[in-house]
Order: structure tokens, then C-alpha cells, then sequence
């Protein structure tokens, strides 16, 4: 680079710099100091011998969000002030358009187009330009002030420009080049950013403390940037045309080969006729070469014909074959099916048979009964009678104590069916909790392996973490063009746990904060919205302004662990914006609830200071930000992989987690079913209690009833019925001779009976093991018919699929053979074509043989050796008609042409010895212009430092391209007086004689206690030991004010170092604190007025401290209608 190669100042050069740099000083003290006397009385005043290059008004029409605007400045020190939205910064960026700048250096928009207010077809920029003096440019023609017209247009139609006469309204020019010129003439830099700072470039230059960048945007400032990039192109230059040299030494040897080829040139020309018939030879061959090569691809696609048809044959024989066995496989089936039939009817017989033989046994079994029972009977007849009297007296009280019992039983069971009924209740409420509990573990089971599918899918991409369409939404933001930083997201890429443990609990607290995205101005916001819902993309859209602000003292005591403390995030912006939305640096993670419990209540029953919630391990919230000392459960969400962990191992407590749910599940279901079980067996005792209850309620009116009967039998017909009884046993006793008699026939048949028995019963068995072989039978036909029916389903499949795949060969069929006619089309063209060129057919073999045309040439290594021979006939016949003796003549020339060669090298070096010279001369006097510029700069910075009551300087690393601000706020103020009044005799408090200028309630503060001070004695504790005076400050450890203040003093040394009339800054103050933004404007209006031939455009959001003046103007901007 030009700024490594710039020769090193010696010690004197830089001691020399010193002495100057303290004599500017001085000199400028005592010039502010004398210059502020007179102003006294007539300050504010605008005194000037001309006005050049100074802004006097501008227009917008549909401009931005304008629809129609009209600002007229001072010509000294402008405030535009407004509420945000206000369009304020639009006045900068017409400004700059309509000085010719380009639209990208406004920050603002790509092209001028953006710049049309939306709904407009076009946009219209005017500006009122002063030309007076002696200098002023064309004033014959443009006259006092030039109106300069730039006209933007929506559609692809360039801005146009219109250079008038304000006072004839005459249009002078319409070039842009005249434009150019004009700002040239009036030093006018457009697009140098320190000349007209814009929103984006204010807070950018007001946020710049690195000390490169403090260093790129002085020598960006001073035009160094632009003068160094010059002599760069400069050197390059001088590189490429030593470059150039070199190469044309190369050529000069090749300019002496040229007597040698030009003597072999006249060989190759007898050779020139043999070459161009090969080439006509080479051309017929190609042509028919063509031919082959299309008739193979014919041929090919008859061949692929035949061998396709030769695979449908296969398929559709494979296809016969299956229909065949589906034929054998039916009759199979009815076969079978005919077979279940018969075999069926067979056991008919064989039933009946069994049947018939249980009908004898039964019919012998109720012979032997009736026998038994008679001899019974008469045996119970006798016992009746001998207990009937004593039974009588015995069943009185039998009855009445069995009614008794039957009354206790009923009553005792009515309890106990009160309990059962209340005992199955609560069975059947546990058993729909817990088949509700069921239900909710199949749930989490299915969940779960949803979660684990698109984990695995995760492992490919781990963005679809935070959903499927992600990873497009991050390449298209890669691919878009943003105003201004481009958006970072999503926001839980960039975070990182310490400790696995806590994943749940810390992705529910920073749930939908993961998938956002961060913006930093509204208009990113809306593109990167519709990015999102172009893919689908649900999530939210933080817009945020990119600030690193110190969070420290919102910290709990280390001994908590906080959700900040318990992960790593890779960017600080995204950790401050955690902060701010989630308040992760002030909510504490502690495993147990109880100790959670305990902490929350340990500041004498109220929270730790900066704590605002507790979360436990198991997902308990102890506290919230609200206040209160509630518990809730918090509703815990499943590991997704968002937090940059390992997910296999998610995957792995996934696949641990279903099977917990699965055993649990199992335990679930058995506990279902025992409830289920002990249900149906209360269900059942209660059945069985009413039942008995009924029972005992009919056997006590049964008792009621036989109670009636006994007592009026045991009044009247007690002996009648032993009389009864008796006679009854008389006439059992003849019954039992009668049947005695009757079966007398039946006992020799008894006797057979048994003997047949045996018998009997082994034919009965022969018969059931028969129909149970024929049952066997049956059932082992079944499965052969079930197996038959899947053989014949899978032959019908398979018949299908031969089928398809043969339709699928037919289609490609039809496709080889549209193929074949293309290539026979192709053909017959081709062969009419090569006919015109060869009508005979010639060999096409590579060996040049005619016998055989399987393996001709190819083609394109024909038109290869063609395009070769045509190259050297080419350069051939450039020379065919040319003699021996013009050959010579030509050799000549080649020679003459070397010795020109020769003489221009010597030309192109005396030139590259000149132009190094040059650059040498001008390098040395852009070293000299920046050692001037840098001690301007730095005795400006150090007297605006002064005026506030600091000490400090700048620091210039040239080498290393570095600039370093040193400051000190507590520099011993007496002996800065002390100092003043040796130099230049004045008391120090002159330098604010302009205070009047300011607001009642604008007052100085003591940046060392925060004490309002009234009058002007900065640093009232000036008392302080000087030890301080030369231990200067590095910027970082300034506070925010004291920063924002040296920029701005760097800024008006800068300003005061450039040459420009117009200078612009757009919300300079948006980082100062009232008393160091006071002081800012105070320094700011003083450096107007010691710049009469200067003018100053301020635009801020803040209410103005400063009360208008002659040489102050103060606008204020209402919000335009957006409509």
C-alpha cells in the first residue's frame, strides 16, 4: 500500500512539527480570545463581503415522505429540529442529491428511485445556491444564487438535472458535468462523509473509539484518502508500464525470429495446394461420416426395440403363466370346499347313531332312579311319620328364629350395600383417572417420537431446531441487501449450555425469545417479515438498536446461579437483548424447591436484591416479576436442540424417555385392569346381596305365612295328620308292590342291558373318536383352502405386476420407435445433404479401408483435424500471392519494425524515470500536507478541549495508521489560568462570553460530584493536586458524556481543517447527557462564528437550549403526512 511506502520522518522533521504545532496554538488562542471581544457588542451579527457555496434554500416535492417541502436556512448556524419521523434527515439526503452525490452514500436507499415518495412517479430536488464575490462561478450567466433542479423518476429513466439563473429563471445547463464543475469551483465536497454526516454516518463517526477508525475518517476528512488513493493510481501506472516494458523486451526476440520464418514461409507455400485437396477429401469424408453416426443411432434404437419386445414376451408369459396356476388354484379350491361338504354329511350317521345309544342309557339311568326313589320314599314316609309330632312343636320355634335371622341379615346387608355402592363409586373414579392417565402417557408417548423424527432430522440441519423452513430463511437474509446491520438470528443459535441439567427449565423461560430474529431499524423489520412469511417462518422480529450497555449492576450476588451465568452466548448483542426482554441476568436457578423457597423469602422476607423470579430443576417458579410469593408448575417444553446440544443424546433421553412411558404405561394399564377387576367383583356382591335380600324378604312372608299354618294345624288337624301320614305310608307301601310288579318283565331286561352295556359304550366311543379323525380332517382341509386362497391372492398380485411392467416395456416401445423415425428423418436429410457434397459413398474406416464401415472415424475428430488444416491454409494463403522477392521485402520490414521496437523502449523507460520522479516529488508533498493537516487538527482538538475545561491531544501513529484521543477532565484549572494569562494575558473566563445565547436553565455541571455550578468556574475542585495534569486518559475510560464530547470536538477540528462551505450533522447529540450536549452546541456556535464564510446544518430529535439570534436559526419540522 502507498501509506507503508512513504519515506520516515527524521527527529528534526518531528521536532519541527512540535515547535509549529505549539505556535499554532497560541496563535489561535489568542486570535479566539481577541475575536471574542468585539463580539460583545454586536454578536450574532452576519457581516460577510460575499456568500459562496452557502445553501440559501431547499425544496422537496415527492420526495422520501415529503409530500411537499420548503426550508430556507441562515447563512450561519441552522437547528432543524422535530419529533422522530419527522423527515429531518431527508433534508441531508436531498441535499446531497441534489449536489450530484450518488444515492448509496446516503445510507438511505441503492438507487434514486427509492428516494420517490411511494405512490409518485417521480421526485423533484431544488436548491437555492449563493454565488457572489469575486469568485463566484459564471456569475455573468447564473448570477447571484444558481437554482439547481434534480428531477428523479420511478421507471428505468435517469435523473435529470436543470442548472438555472434564480433571477431569470433561465435554465443555463442540464449536464451533470457542470454540476460538478460547480461544486468543484465552490470546494463543495458532496460525498466526503465528514462533509455532510447522515444519520447512519453520525452515529457511526459519534460511536467510533478504535483508534483505526478514528484515523480513517481524518484522513476520509481532509481528502488524504482521495490524494493517497491519486498517487496509488499514479504508482500503479508507473508499475504497469514497467510491466509493458518487460513484456515488449519479450517481443523484441520474437521480432528478430520473424527473418527466419519468413525465409520458411516461402516452402510452405507449394505445400498449400496438397493441403487444401486433403482438406476437400476430409470434408466428404465428414459429411458422410454424419450419415453413419445417425444411421448407428437408428440402429440402436431398433436394436433396443427388439430387445425391449423380448422383455415383454418374457412378462406377458410370466403374466400367462400366473393366470394359468390362478385357473389350477380355483379348481383347487372348489375341490376342497366339496370335500368340507361330503365330509360334513359323513358324520350325520355317526351322530344319530351316538346319539340313539345315549338315548338307551339314559332310559336304563332313569329305571335304576325310579327304583331308588320309590324304596327312598318309603323310607322317608316312615321317619315322617316318627317325626312328625316332634318336628310340630320344633318348627314354632325354628321359624321364628330363622325369621329372626333372616331380619338381622337383611338389615346388615343394607349397610354393607350402602359400602359397596359407595366402594364401586370410587373404584370407578380411580378407574377413569387412570385410564386418563393412560391416554396421557400414549400422548406423551406419540409426542415424543414426533420430537425424535425431527431431531434426526436435526442431525443433518441443525437449524431445524427452530423449524423446517429456518435454513432458507437464513440464505435469503445472506442474499438480501439491508439498510442496516444485517438481522442476526435465530436467536438461540448463539447460545450455548454450561450444564446440561438445566435444558428444560432455561428453553421454557427463553422459549419464543429462540426463534427470533434481530433488527436494527423498521424498515429491515418489514423485508425480513415478508422473508418470513414467504417460508412459512412463525416467529417474532426484535428491532434494536445495536448498544453494548453494561449490565453488571442489575446482578444478583455471585453465590446465585442465573440463567446468564448458566449459559455462554456468542454474541453480546444478543445477550444484551436476552437481557432486556427475558431479564436472564436477574432470574436464579436453584435444584430444590424448599431451598428456593427459602431464598425467595431471605431479605427479610422479601426477594434477593436483583432477583425477580426462581425456577427449580423439576419446573417450579417460586416468585415471578410481578412480585408475590406464589409456586406455580411451570408447563415445561421439550428439549428441541435449540441450545447447541449434542442431539444424539437428546435423541438417546428420548428413546429413554418413551420406555419409561411404556413401562409406565404397562403399570397404568395393569393398575386399570385389577381396578376394573375389584369393580366387577363389588359390582357382583352387590348383585348377590339384593339378591339374597330378595330371597329373604319372600322367605319371611314364606315364615309369616307357615307360622299361620302351624298354629291352626297345631289347634285342629294335629293328630289327623300323623293319621294322615300313616295312610300315606299305606299307599306308598302298595305303590312300591305295584311298580315291583310291573318292572318284574323289565329286571331279565335289566340284566341284559348291563351285559350290553360294555358294549354300548365302546360303540359310542368308536363313534365319537370317528367324528372327531372326520372333525381333524375338516380342519386340516380348512388350512390347505386358507393356504390355497393366499396362494391365489399372491398370483393374482403377481399377475398384475407382470402385467403393468409390460404395459410400462410397451410404452417404451412406442418411445424407441418415435426415437427410430426421428433418426431415420435425420437420415434421409443427412444422406440428401452429403450427396450434394460426394455423391459417391466413401470408406469411413479409420484404417481407410473400404471393406467395412463398423468403426469410421469419428466426427469430431474429423472437424478437429479439418479446423487444423484449415488454420494453416489460412495462414498460407495470407502470403500465397506474395513472391520470393516480395517475401524478402516483407523479412525487411520485420526488421524495421524491430528497430522501432527498440527505440520506443527506450522512450517508455525515459518516461517511467520521469513519472517516478514526479510521484517521489508529490508523495513527499502529500507527507508534508498530512504532517500540516495533523497539526491543525490536533491544536483545534486541543483548544476545544481547553474551552471545557479538559486537557488532552491526538495522538498520530502514521505507520500504523492509528489515532489515538487522549484526554484529561482534571487538569489543574489554575494552572491553565495561570498558563492563559502568560500567553495571552486574558482572565479565562472570556471564552464564554457567548452564554447569553443559551436558555436560563442551561447550566454546567461538575462532572466530578454531579453539583449544579452557576457562572462559569469549571471544575470548582481545581484545588486538586496537578499530579494529574500530564497523566492523560485513554477515550474508554471516559464516561458516556465526556466520550460523546472529544468526538465532537475531534469532529469541529476536522471540520476546521476541510475547506468545504457547507457542513451537516445529523443528531449529533444522541449520546451526550444534558450538561456535555449543552457545552457541545456552546463550542459548536462559537466555531460557526469564527467561520463566517461557513455554514452549519444541525439536525436533532431534542428541544433546543439555544435561543434564536441574527446568525442563528432554529426550524422545527411538524410530521408529514403519510397518506
Amino acid at each position: 500500500m502507498l501509506l507503508q511506502k512513504r519515506p520516515r520522518e527524521s527527529l528534526n522533521t518531528q521536532e519541527k512539527n512540535k515547535q509549529y504545532e505549539i505556535d499554532y496554538i497560541m496563535t489561535k488562542k489568542q486570535r479566539i480570545q481577541t475575536s471574542q471581544e468585539p463580539q460583545s457588542d454586536s454578536e450574532g451579527s452576519e457581516v460577510h463581503d460575499f456568500r459562496l457555496g452557502i445553501i440559501q434554500r431547499v425544496e422537496l416535492i415527492d420526495f422520501m415522505c415529503h409530500s411537499h417541502l420548503l426550508v430556507d436556512f441562515g447563512t450561519r448556524l441552522n437547528f432543524i429540529n422535530g419529533e422522530n419521523g419527522s423527515g429531518k434527515s431527508a433534508i441531508l439526503t436531498a441535499i446531497t442529491v441534489a449536489l450530484g452525490g450518488k444515492a448509496s452514500s446516503t445510507n438511505r436507499s441503492s438507487n434514486t428511485k427509492g428516494f420517490i415518495k411511494e405512490g409518485c412517479s417521480k421526485g423533484i430536488v431544488k436548491l437555492w445556491l449563493y454565488n457572489e464575490g469575486q469568485d463566484a462561478y459564471k456569475s455573468e450567466e447564473y448570477g447571484d444564487i444558481i437554482q439547481i433542479e434534480r428531477i428523479l423518476y420511478s421507471d428505468n429513466k435517469g435523473p435529470s438535472y436543470k442548472l438555472k439563473n434564480s433571477n431569470t429563471n433561465q435554465v443555463i445547463s442540464t449536464k451533470k458535468s457542470e454540476l460538478v464543475a460547480i461544486t468543484d469551483h465552490m470546494a463543495i465536497q458532496v460525498e466526503n462523509p465528514i462533509n455532510i454526516l447522515s444519520q447512519d454516518a453520525s452515529r457511526e463517526f459519534l460511536a467510533s473509539t478504535k483508534a483505526d477508525q478514528l484515523y480513517q475518517w481524518f484522513l476520509k476528512g481532509t481528502q488524504l484518502q482521495q490524494l493517497s488513493e491519486d498517487l496509488e493510481a499514479v504508482r500503479e501506472a508507473v508499475i504497469v508500464v514497467e510491466s509493458s516494458i518487460v513484456k515488449k523486451q519479450e517481443l523484441m526476440s520474437g521480432l528478430k525470429a520473424k527473418k527466419v520464418e519468413w525465409e520458411q514461409k516461402y516452402q510452405m507455400i507449394t505445400e498449400a495446394q496438397k493441403l487444401v485437396q486433403k482438406m476437400q477429401n476430409m470434408e466428404e469424408k465428414l459429411a458422410w461420416t454424419f450419415v453413419a453416426e445417425a444411421e448407428n443411432s437408428r440402429d440402436e434404437c431398433s436394436l433396443a426395440i427388439i430387445e425391449i419386445q423380448k422383455k415383454v414376451d418374457k412378462l406377458e408369459a410370466k403374466a400367462q403363466s400366473e393366470r394359468d396356476k390362478l385357473q389350477d388354484l380355483e379348481d383347487k379350491i372348489k375341490d376342497k370346499q366339496d370335500l368340507i361338504s361330503k365330509t360334513y354329511q359323513l358324520t350325520r350317521p355317526l351322530q344319530e347313531k351316538r346319539t340313539e345309544k345315549m338315548h338307551k342309557e339314559e332310559y336304563r339311568k332313569r329305571a335304576e332312579a325310579l327304583e331308588k326313589q320309590i324304596i327312598s320314599e318309603q323310607k322317608r314316609m316312615e321317619k315322617d311319620i316318627k317325626k312328625e309330632r316332634d318336628s310340630i312343636e320344633n318348627a314354632k320355634r325354628a321359624l321364628a328364629n330363622e325369621n329372626e335371622q333372616i331380619t338381622e341379615s337383611i338389615n346388615s346387608g343394607k349397610l354393607k350395600l350402602q359400602n359397596l355402592d359407595t366402594e364401586r363409586s370410587n373404584y370407578q373414579r380411580l378407574i377413569a383417572q387412570t385410564t386418563e392417565k393412560s391416554e396421557s402417557i400414549k400422548k406423551k408417548i406419540t409426542e415424543t417420537k414426533f420430537h425424535m423424527e425431527r431431531l434426526k432430522q436435526q442431525e443433518s440441519d441443525s437449524l431445524m431446531a427452530f423449524g423446517k423452513a429456518t435454513s432458507k430463511v437464513v440464505l435469503e437474509i445472506s442474499k438480501t441487501r439491508w439498510n442496516g446491520m444485517t438481522p442476526v438470528g435465530p436467536i438461540g443459535k448463539f447460545i450455548k449450555l454450561k450444564d446440561r441439567k438445566w435444558s428444560p427449565v432455561i428453553e421454557t423461560i427463553l422459549d419464543r425469545t429462540l426463534n427470533m430474529f434481530m433488527v436494527d431499524n423498521h424498515g429491515d423489520r418489514v423485508l425480513l417479515d415478508k422473508i418470513m412469511k414467504k417460508y412459512g417462518y412463525q416467529s417474532g422480529i426484535l428491532v434494536c438498536k445495536p448498544e453494548l450497555f453494561d449490565y453488571s449492576a442489575g446482578e444478583p450476588d455471585r453465590s446465585f446461579l442465573t440463567v446468564l451465568r448458566a449459559i455462554e452466548v456468542s454474541d453480546e448483542l444478543v445477550k444484551r437483548q436476552l437481557i432486556n426482554i427475558n431479564r436472564i441476568e436477574q432470574i436464579i436457578l436453584v435444584e430444590v424447591r424448599s431451598t428456593a423457597d427459602n431464598i425467595m423469602r431471605s431479605n427479610n422476607g422479601r426477594y434477593p436484591r436483583n432477583v425477580v423470579s426462581c425456577f427449580t430443576i423439576d419446573g417450579f417458579q417460586v416468585g415471578s416479576r410481578t412480585g408475590g410469593f406464589s409456586t406455580l408448575a411451570a408447563n415445561l417444553v421439550q428439549t428441541t436442540g435449540r441450545l447447541a446440544e449434542d442431539i444424539r443424546l437428546i435423541i438417546q433421553r428420548c428413546n429413554q424417555t418413551i420406555s419409561d412411558h411404556m413401562n409406565e404405561l404397562q403399570s397404568v394399564n395393569q393398575e386399570v385392569d385389577k381396578l376394573r377387576e375389584k369393580a366387577h367383583g363389588v359390582t357382583q356382591e352387590i348383585k348377590q346381596i339384593e339378591s339374597e335380600r330378595r330371597i329373604g324378604i319372600r322367605r319371611m312372608d314364606a315364615i309369616r305365612q307357615q307360622q299361620n299354618k302351624i298354629e291352626l294345624e297345631m289347634a285342629e288337624q294335629a293328630p289327623a295328620n300323623i293319621m294322615a301320614l300313616e295312610a300315606e305310608l299305606r299307599d306308598v307301601q302298595q305303590s312300591l308292590q305295584m311298580v315291583q310288579r310291573q318292572f318284574a318283565e323289565q329286571l331279565e331286561a335289566k340284566k341284559r342291558i348291563k351285559e350290553s352295556l360294555m358294549q354300548a359304550r365302546e360303540e359310542v366311543a368308536n363313534v365319537g373318536r370317528e367324528i372327531n379323525q372326520i372333525e381333524v380332517k375338516v380342519n386340516d382341509t380348512r388350512s390347505e383352502l386358507t393356504e390355497i386362497m393366499e396362494i391365489k391372492q399372491r398370483v393374482l398380485e403377481n399377475s398384475q405386476l407382470w402385467r403393468i411392467k409390460a404395459e410400462r416395456r410397451i410404452s417404451q416401445i412406442d418411445q424407441e420407435k418415435k426415437k427410430m423415425e426421428g433418426h431415420q428423418k435425420e437420415v434421409e436429410n443427412l444422406i440428401r445433404q452429403a450427396s450434394q457434397v460426394c455423391a459417391e459413398r466413401p470408406s469411413l474406416n479409420a484404417d481407410g479401408k473400404t471393406s467395412s464401415l463398423q468403426k469410421p472415424v469419428p466426427s469430431s475428430q474429423l472437424l478437429a483435424e479439418i479446423e487444423a488444416l484449415s488454420k494453416t491454409i489460412a495462414e498460407i494463403e495470407s502470403n500465397q500471392s506474395q513472391s520470393i522477392e516480395e517475401v524478402a521485402t516483407t523479412a525487411h520490414h520485420h526488421i524495421e519494425n524491430y528497430n522501432k521496437g527498440k527505440r520506443l523502449l527506450k522512450q517508455m523507460k525515459q518516461y517511467v524515470s520521469v513519472l517516478k520522479e514526479a510521484y517521489s516529488m508529490r508523495l513527499q508533498q502529500w507527507v508534508n500536507f498530512r504532517e500540516s493537516m495533523t497539526v491543525r487538527v490536533k491544536s483545534q482538538f486541543a483548544l476545544h478541549l481547553y474551552r471545557r475545561g479538559y486537557a488532552g491531544s491526538l495522538e498520530f501513529d502514521h505507520s500504523a495508521q492509528l489515532l489515538n484521543p487522549k484526554v484529561n477532565t482534571d487538569h489543574d484549572l489554575a494552572l491553565m489560568a495561570a498558563t492563559n494569562r502568560a500567553l495571552n494575558g486574558k482572565n479565562s473566563n472570556s471564552m464564554d462570553e457567548n452564554e447569553e445565547i443559551f436558555s436560563e436553565n442551561d447550566q454546567d455541571y461538575d462532572e466530578n460530584n454531579g453539583n449544579k455550578r452557576r457562572g462559569r468556574k469549571p471544575n470548582s475542585a481545581g484545588k486538586k493536586v496537578a499530579t494529574s495534569i500530564h497523566q492523560r486518559k485513554d477515550t474508554k475510560s471516559l464516561s458516556g458524556g465526556e466520550k460523546s464530547f472529544t468526538t465532537i470536538s475531534f469532529l469541529l477540528s476536522l471540520w476546521e481543517a476541510m475547506s468545504c462551505p457547507i457542513r451537516a450533522l445529523d443528531e449529533f447529540d444522541v449520546f451526550m447527557d444534558a450538561a456535555n450536549r449543552a457545552i457541545s452546541m456552546r463550542m459548536i456556535v462559537k466555531s460557526a462564528r469564527c467561520s463566517p464564510e461557513t455554514q452549519f446544518l444541525l439536525i436533532s430529535p431534542q428541544d433546543m437550549t439555544v435561543k434564536p439570534a441574527s446568525d442563528i436559526k432554529i426550524l422545527f419540522l411538524n410530521p408529514p403526512d403519510r397518506t
